[in-house]
């Protein structure tokens, strides 16, 4: 489990970082040869590209994913009041030369969108191509905020002292995030990926973890501006927007404002809509998703990756993680993803420690 440590003008960072190549799931560095993409994870999902990472497809590159400031296993100081992007991509860039990453190819979802946009913006010699998958580049819209508002506000009750929490408002708290990324539609891979989210949260966001918790997403989502056009134009590298037409959150209208926006801007663009995809629109729809990155990256990097890896070798960094909280990594539970029921189930805190 690699870890680096950097230190930035917001404090000091222990980065866990995962490198996979077409040679190992796990592995302690990059392929020079190869083209890189580095992945920007959602809000406390950091391990939310599994079937990426698990697609031979694109287990042709080098694969390079960190956690975020209070997610997953990056640890280190508390974030300041008012941290924001232009934070976190400064710790980014710490990070990227820590590692000694060349330029790579940004892939971001959700909350690593705008990071990623911004390292863009002021690093463009960083960034050889930027895909995004269900962008918050934009301000928040108002009934997200309210959303986002109403899971914090609960949260954070589920915490009234530090010996435990309260379920019934966890419950609530988690049926509305649930709602949000997946669109009421969890499988059982959806499942798993909330479970091991649960416990990672308690980790980072529990009694004494609720200042974080507060900065890393209210203050986040809420203090973020849409970027000027003046600031899009300063982008050297082509782009290319995917969202679902089932985001319960984010409209696709809001994937064609920042589309025009970047096409105003003078900026090589792209938009691909996938027709019943919600906010998480990498999991479910991978199969949709992947080949689209691939022949992105295949069209903005002109060295030959190898052929695709024997699938046999090809497994996921989160793969027995997510087994540990319920993923059928068989797919024996398929026949019931299509139930109308709707549960979000909680494991203990001490099922898994990670």
């Amino acid at each position: 489990m690699p870890f680096t440590h950097v230190k930035t003008t917001s404090g000091k960072i222990k980065f866990h970082y995962i490198v996979s190549t077409p040679k190992a799931n796990n592995a302690e560095n990059i392929d020079p040869s190869l083209p890189v993409l580095l992945w920007f994870h959602s809000l406390a999902f950091p391990h939310v590209f599994h079937s990426q990472f698990a697609d031979p497809l694109l287990r042709k590159f080098n694969l390079v994913v960190f956690d975020l400031r209070s997610h997953g296993e990056t640890d280190g100081d508390d974030l300041p009041e008012g941290y924001g992007i232009k934070d976190a991509a400064e710790d980014v860039i710490a990070f990227m030369d820590a590692l000694r990453l060349p330029p790579c190819h940004f892939v971001a979802m959700d909350l690593g969108s705008p990071i990623a946009l911004q390292i863009a913006i002021s690093n463009p010699h960083r960034v050889l191509s930027l895909f995004i998958m269900s962008h918050t580049c934009l301000e928040e819209p108002p009934e997200v905020r309210e959303g986002h508002q109403q899971v914090y506000d609960l949260w954070s009750a589920s915490f009234p002292n530090p010996e435990g929490y309260d379920e019934e408002h966890m419950m609530e708290a988690g049926y509305g995030f649930a709602q949000f990324m997946f669109s009421n539609n969890m499988n059982n891979l959806a499942q798993a990926m909330f479970n091991l989210t649960f416990i990672i949260a308690q980790k980072h966001w529990g009694y004494y973890g609720l200042h974080n918790y507060r900065v890393a997403t209210l203050e986040f989502l809420f203090n973020r501006k849409a970027p000027s056009i003046e600031d899009i134009s300063r982008l050297r590298c082509p782009v290319k927007l995917i969202c679902g037409t089932d985001d319960v959150a984010y409209p696709q209208k809001y994937t064609e404002d920042f589309f025009k926006d970047l096409k105003e801007a003078g900026v090589k663009a792209s938009l691909h809509v996938i027709q019943g995809a919600p906010h998480f629109v990498g999991v479910d729809y991978a199969p949709q998703v992947d080949p689209i990155l691939h022949e992105f990256i295949m069209q903005n990097d002109n060295r030959n990756p190898p052929a695709v890896p024997d699938p046999s070798i090809i497994l996921s960094p989160w793969h027995e993680a997510l087994q540990a909280v319920g993923w059928d990594s068989e797919g024996a539970n398929d026949d019931d993803d299509d139930s109308d029921d709707f549960v979000v189930s909680y494991p203990s805190s001490n099922t898994l420690h990670i």
